[in-house]
């Protein structure tokens, strides 16, 4: 079965959180790679990470780990990648930590078939069979193993038409021909797998979208469809920080009350 739990981010370049509890924040990415056992991914849909309290530190955009993952993709190329900075991680003193973050987008893979990449300027990982294994110390230990496969018929449709979205956002004056281009998938696809690389490329063009006058809507609609899930955690982060907390606060206060007793809602505490 195709896991539908895979979320989009865009990459920003900023250091790594860090915080004490070397142990426990080993464990935590640890047992949040060995959900990922089993697991059928999509072509570019990136796999989310839950790890630690969700009240505590705040979601990353992008995140340093010890991993490597090690597989063959479709064309049969053995590849073995490591995290994106190639710095290794000393997780006995002030390990880097997030309560949710990115996966796939943390390797330095490159689009290979000419697509513009969803992620910007960095690639997700390719269609084949992946082993997550430690970079350091035990590196024969398997984690988990997974699958990335092609999209097919609308789902492929969908990914071609986000990718020539997230182009346009790169262009002089693209702004408003994204927007258009992620309303009419919306239209279209409201249940497609891909929905929130939809929904985070609306919001970085928000002032051309149904949006633009109601910010807050975008946040009531993360909560609607994705208040169980990582991503929701990223985006109310994201949210917040472009909102600022005093202004994001009653927003916040109202959907958690819509929505109690859930991940999202858990992760919103530390706003309130």
């Amino acid at each position: 079965m195709i896991r539908r739990a895979g979320f989009l981010v865009l990459l920003a370049v900023f250091a790594c959180a860090r915080v004490a509890g070397a142990n426990a924040t080993r464990a935590a990415y640890d047992h949040a790679v060995r959900e990922l056992d089993g697991e059928e991914f999509l072509e570019d849909e990136p796999i989310w990470l839950c790890t630690g309290d969700p009240a505590g530190a705040p979601a990353v955009e992008t995140f340093c780990h010890d991993f490597r993952i090690v597989g063959v993709d479709r064309a049969g190329n053995r590849l073995d990648r490591h995290f994106m900075s190639h710095l290794p991680i000393d997780f006995s003193t002030e390990p880097p930590a997030a309560r949710a973050a990115e996966f796939g987008s943390s390797f330095d893979f490159t689009e290979q078939y000419g697509r513009f990449p969803l992620f910007g300027d960095v690639g997700a990982i390719p269609s084949g069979v992946w082993q997550v294994r430690g970079a350091h110390g035990d590196t024969a230990r398997v984690l988990a193993r997974f699958r990335v496969v092609p999209p097919a018929g609308s789902e492929r449709s969908v990914r071609d038409a986000l990718a020539r979205a997230t182009r346009l956002t790169t262009l002089v004056g693209g702004a408003p021909r994204a927007a258009a281009l992620y309303d009419a998938v919306y239209r279209r696809y409201p249940r497609t797998t891909y929905l929130s690389a939809l929904y985070w490329g609306e919001w970085r063009v928000r002032e051309h979208t149904r949006f633009a006058n109601d910010p807050g809507r975008w946040l009531e609609e993360i909560f609607a469809h994705f208040h169980d899930s990582c991503f929701g955690t990223i985006a109310l982060d994201r949210w917040v920080r472009d909102m600022g907390e005093e202004a994001a606060r009653p927003t916040i206060r109202r959907l958690v009350g819509l929505y109690p007793d859930t991940p999202l809602s858990r992760a919103a505490a530390r706003y309130l």
